[in-house]
C-alpha cells in the first residue's frame, strides 16, 4: 500500500507524497518515478531543502498565482475565461495543510494500492505540457499545464480527477469548490469507517486528518 496526503485550505488543494529516507537530492527521481526535466532549477530546488519529507503537486492559474494579476478582474478572468494554468511540484518538510496561512485547513491521509499509486503518478505527469519550468519559488517548480484554468477546471477538480485515477470514489464534476471537494473527501472517509481495521484517524495541531485504504 502507498500513502498519499490531500491538503485543503481556504482556497487551494494539494496532493503530497511522503519521501523515502535517503532519497538522492540530485537524482531527478522520486520514489522511482521520474520527475519532469528541470535542468538547474531541479537541483536548486532539491538542494535548497535537503531534508524535505514530502513531494507536493498542485494546480493554479498562472496570471493569478505567478503574475499577481488579482482583484475583482482577476476573479472574473480566472473563473469565466479559460486562461493558462500551471502545475506546481514542491518539496517541503510539512504538507500544505500544516503550513498554509489561509485557514481553515484539512488534511486527509489515504492509503492506495500500488497500481492506484502508479496511475495517480502517471496522470499527474501527463498534466504537464512542457518539461521545463516557467518559474521557481522557494522549493517549488512551476510548469505550464496542458489544460486551461477556468471555473470547471480549478485546483479542486484537478486534484479530484487525479485522486480518482488512484481509485478513490471522487467526482471531478462535483469538486467545483472547496466545500464540495471536502464533502467528497469526508464521504470517502465514511466509507472507510465501515472498515475500521483499515482506517487511520488522527488529530494533530488542530488539523483534521482522515485516512482511507
Amino acid at each position: 500500500m502507498r500513502t498519499i496526503y490531500v491538503s485543503l485550505d481556504a482556497w487551494h488543494a494539494m496532493i503530497a507524497f511522503p519521501q523515502s529516507k535517503g532519497l538522492a537530492t540530485n537524482s531527478g527521481q522520486s520514489e522511482g518515478y521520474p520527475l519532469p526535466r528541470a535542468s538547474s532549477f531541479l537541483n536548486y530546488s532539491l538542494l535548497s531543502a535537503p531534508n524535505q519529507h514530502f513531494e507536493e503537486w498542485g494546480y493554479a492559474e498562472r496570471a493569478w498565482y505567478l503574475e499577481g494579476r488579482r482583484g475583482v478582474t482577476g476573479v472574473i478572468r480566472a473563473l469565466f475565461w479559460p486562461t493558462e494554468g500551471v502545475v506546481e511540484i514542491g518539496w517541503y518538510d510539512q504538507v500544505w495543510a500544516e503550513r498554509t496561512h489561509q485557514p481553515p485547513s484539512d488534511l486527509f491521509i489515504f492509503h492506495v494500492s500500488e497500481e492506484g499509486y502508479r496511475r495517480l503518478r502517471g496522470h499527474l505527469q501527463a498534466t504537464i505540457m512542457h518539461h521545463n519550468p516557467v518559474a521557481v519559488s522557494d522549493s517549488s517548480l512551476f510548469y505550464s499545464a496542458k489544460h486551461s484554468y477556468h471555473a470547471f477546471h480549478t485546483c479542486h477538480q484537478y486534484a479530484a480527477q487525479a485522486l480518482r485515477k488512484a481509485g478513490l470514489p471522487l467526482s471531478p464534476f462535483w469538486a467545483f469548490n472547496r466545500s464540495s471537494f471536502a464533502w467528497q473527501l469526508r464521504h470517502a472517509a465514511q466509507i472507510a469507517e465501515k472498515q475500521p481495521a483499515n482506517m487511520l484517524l488522527e488529530q494533530k495541531d488542530g488539523t483534521r486528518q482522515t485516512g482511507l485504504f
